[in-house]
């Protein structure tokens, strides 16, 4: 078993999830979330690893035990591909600390299906907000190419992330955001409404 990550591009991504659905016996929705979205959407060229959410968790269990038949090592929410490839694998709609809204499902965007797989990624203002609230510089990097490409409303930006992190467990949120349209879009020579950052600064 290989233990080194590889990056895959949105091809070999789509080849990997036809090559499991065939092991697939009931109906699977998997939902794309961060770099893998961004793949998926050509946004990025590539993903070092897999990020998949199921919202069910019978459809989890399921496909859980289909990773172990087909030989997958598993280290936590980390299966491993024989190729080395990482899927993260998350279900419910908690992403590490990150309670997404209860309407993701509804705004998620429908991509294709691999015979019992139903392939959808998160909104790109949830993928945001996610970033975000973990906030390491890839993630950064990330929310920087989803802001160029992407059509996205600031201010419904913002108050999503205000009501996602109102039932979220992630620290220092308020001055992630600070730090995202204070710092960052100065750096990254984007330009904010002045009243939006006196808004979050208002933040209780």
């Amino acid at each position: 078993m290989a233990n080194n990550e590889k990056e895959i591009n949105a091809e070999e991504l789509f080849e990997l999830i036809e090559s499991i659905s065939k092991f697939i016996e009931k109906e699977i929705k998997m939902y794309a979330l961060g770099g893998t979205a961004l793949t998926i959407f050509h946004i990025k060229k590539s993903t070092r690893d897999i990020d998949i959410n199921i919202e069910s968790d019978s459809e989890y269990q399921y496909i859980c035990k289909i990773f172990d038949d087909l030989g997958f090592e598993r280290n936590g929410i980390r299966w491993i591909t024989q190729e080395g490839l990482a899927f993260d694998m998350f279900h419910g709609s908690n992403i590490m600390g990150t309670e997404l809204l209860p309407d993701y499902i509804d705004k998620s965007k429908f991509i294709k299906s691999f015979g019992n797989i139903k392939l959808y990624t998160l909104p790109l203002e949830d993928i945001i907000i996610s970033k975000l609230a973990r906030g390491d510089s890839r993630d950064f990097d990330d929310i920087k190419r989803i802001l160029k490409v992407g059509k996205i409303d600031l201010q419904k930006l913002i108050q999503r992330y205000k009501e996602t992190m109102e039932s979220s467990v992630v620290a220092n949120y308020k001055q992630k955001l600070l730090d995202l349209i204070k710092i960052h879009f100065k750096e990254w020579k984007f330009t904010i409404d002045k009243e939006l950052i006196d808004e979050v600064k208002q933040w209780d």
